[in-house]
């Protein structure tokens, strides 16, 4: 079965897809209506009813009349209002499930009890494929258009973007959604490397498509997490404990691609002493059940064994804490690697199996990354060697404006993009974040929050944001070739194969790298370290 690893059959030389490279302004919606949160509910559906709207924005009570047609009139009625921050929302599905289906009066509910805000937004040059992982994230059917100065266009609906193509990210969150087997949820995880196959091709940019690919793989292992509670009950009986599982890695930091692999860890609450046994026997029966479905699925095993059939990935939360507190004390190697995959953690969406939840509890994830980043913050030493991670490798940078280039076989050169690249950007802007408290994963979230906090210079971070997207399109560019070749992609980048200005791009790149390890060096003071 193709998956990420292996060049899907049907489709081995993904073609330019046109509908990938559309913007918000390339979908045609009518313009917005507009009702008062002191309205009554049965008058904002008549006015959605009237313009064959299927929602309407919400003005603040008393506040001036709804605008005639045109965006300028749009733009003064919420320029009056203070911003689009004040609007709100109401549809047709609020009318009928929390109005109707409720037994409630329409006529005597007014809207503001019944609307939602603040709103999602999207702007006319956001790319579509922004819009659709804004949507899928947030579980909508819609977002509000606004124009440079914050007014509200129009209402772009789901139905408005899949009429600009029959196959979208929205459609395949749904398919995922809706798949209650294994061979649906193998059926979506072939079309998603084929969409990202297509992303590629078509030029979308590394931040979008690796956030759109993991929000993708985080609904299909969330819905085979659900699938392997439903088979460890059938045999085990219900969850003993409350449970999380959560994604390490590139996947924590949404910024997968097309080369992927299972880095997956799980806590439960904490059992007495006396039950300790059975329920770490229950939650490994879950690891191993959950561990072969994605592997069938054609998520490939991780080299490393960071899958939930590993023991060493599956522990208590005082466990995973006590795990903490002595890498902090004593940092080996592995307990390096360990706290800087631990630094990544993001709890998966929990599932739920047939309108139970199963004992799985997202927020136990959340509660235990803050405990693992306060004890890994706390250790000074810990902070230092994990600073050395990320100014191990030196940018392949040689002699005379060239590179420093690794020969095949066949005597080609090529520069592995992400250990000498990428690696030292992700590692080095997670130990910073880590040693000031910040809490954001991705890593150009982290660099503008480092910029943000005045802990790197504006420019530094700005540039580094700039590279850290370039090498990853480089890569995930070089992997879609490989896999187009039905070969297994990797990291390894042919500066020949390059135009003479992104070989430019390049050296520039790998020199901000060399910059922010110089940085690190400082700030940790490594040189201490010996």
């Amino acid at each position: 079965m193709p998956g990420p690893t292996q060049a899907p059959q049907a489709e081995s030389h993904p073609l330019p897809d046109p509908f990938l490279r559309l913007t918000a302004a390339d979908v045609p919606c009518a313009r917005p209506v507009f009702v008062h949160e002191d309205d009554s509910v049965a008058q904002a559906a008549r006015a959605m009813a009237a313009a064959g709207a299927t929602a309407a924005l919400v003005l603040p009570a008393h506040s001036p009349a709804s605008p005639p047609a045109g965006a300028d009139h749009a733009a003064g009625l919420v320029g009056a209002q203070g911003s689009a921050a004040s609007l709100g929302i109401i549809t047709e599905r609020d009318v009928l499930v929390r109005v109707v289906a409720a037994g409630l009066d329409a006529a005597a509910l007014p809207v503001a009890q019944v609307m939602s805000r603040p709103l999602l937004t999207a702007r006319p040059g956001e790319l579509l494929i922004e819009a659709f992982s804004r949507m899928v994230r947030h579980g909508v059917r819609r977002l509000v258009l606004l124009d440079d100065a914050g007014a509200p266009l129009g209402l772009l609906g789901e139905g408005d973007m899949l009429a600009a193509r029959g196959e979208s990210p929205l459609a395949l969150a749904s398919e995922i959604n809706a798949a209650q087997d294994e061979p649906a949820l193998a059926r979506a995880f072939e079309r998603l490397a084929r969409l990202a196959a297509r992303s590629v091709a078509e030029g979308i940019g590394s931040e979008a498509v690796g956030r759109l690919i993991s929000l993708m793989h985080d609904r299909i292992m969330s819905q085979a997490w659900g699938l392997a509670l439903e088979q460890t009950r059938a045999s085990l009986g219900p969850p003993p404990a409350r449970h999380a599982v959560f994604v390490l890695g590139s996947q924590a930091r949404r910024e997968q691609y097309l080369a992927t692999d299972q880095d997956l860890a799980l806590v439960y609450e904490t059992p007495a002493p006396a039950q300790a046994a059975e329920v770490e026997a229950w939650f490994a029966a879950l690891g191993e059940r959950l561990t072969r479905l994605l592997l069938a699925l054609g998520f490939p095993p991780c080299p490393k064994r960071i899958m939930l059939d590993n023991p060493h990935w599956r522990r208590s939360r005082d466990a995973w804490l006590d795990l903490a507190d002595a890498i902090a004390e004593r940092p080996d190697a592995d307990g390096v690697v360990t706290a800087s995959l631990l630094a990544d953690l993001r709890p998966l969406h929990a599932p739920s199996v047939q309108g139970e939840d199963f004992g799985a509890d997202a927020n136990l994830g959340l509660a235990l990354r803050l405990s693992l980043d306060a004890r890994f913050r706390a250790g000074a030493l810990l902070l230092k060697c994990m600073a050395r991670e990320a100014v191990r490798f030196a940018p392949p940078l040689g002699l005379f404006r060239g590179f420093n280039l690794k020969k095949d076989a066949q005597g080609r050169g090529s520069v592995d993009v992400k250990r000498g690249g990428v690696f030292p950007i992700t590692q080095g802007a997670k130990v910073l974040a880590l040693r000031h408290g910040l809490e954001q994963t991705g890593t150009l979230e982290r660099l503008r929050a480092l910029a943000g906090a005045d802990i790197l210079p504006r420019t530094l971070a700005e540039g580094l944001c700039e590279a850290c997207a370039f090498l990853q399109t480089l890569r995930m560019r070089a992997q879609a070739s490989a896999l187009s070749q039905g070969e297994t992609p990797g990291n390894a980048l042919r500066p020949d194969d390059l135009t003479k200005a992104e070989a430019e791009r390049l050296r520039a790149a790998f020199k901000l790298v060399a910059e922010l390890q110089d940085l690190l060096s400082g700030a940790f003071a490594l040189h201490l370290l010996g």
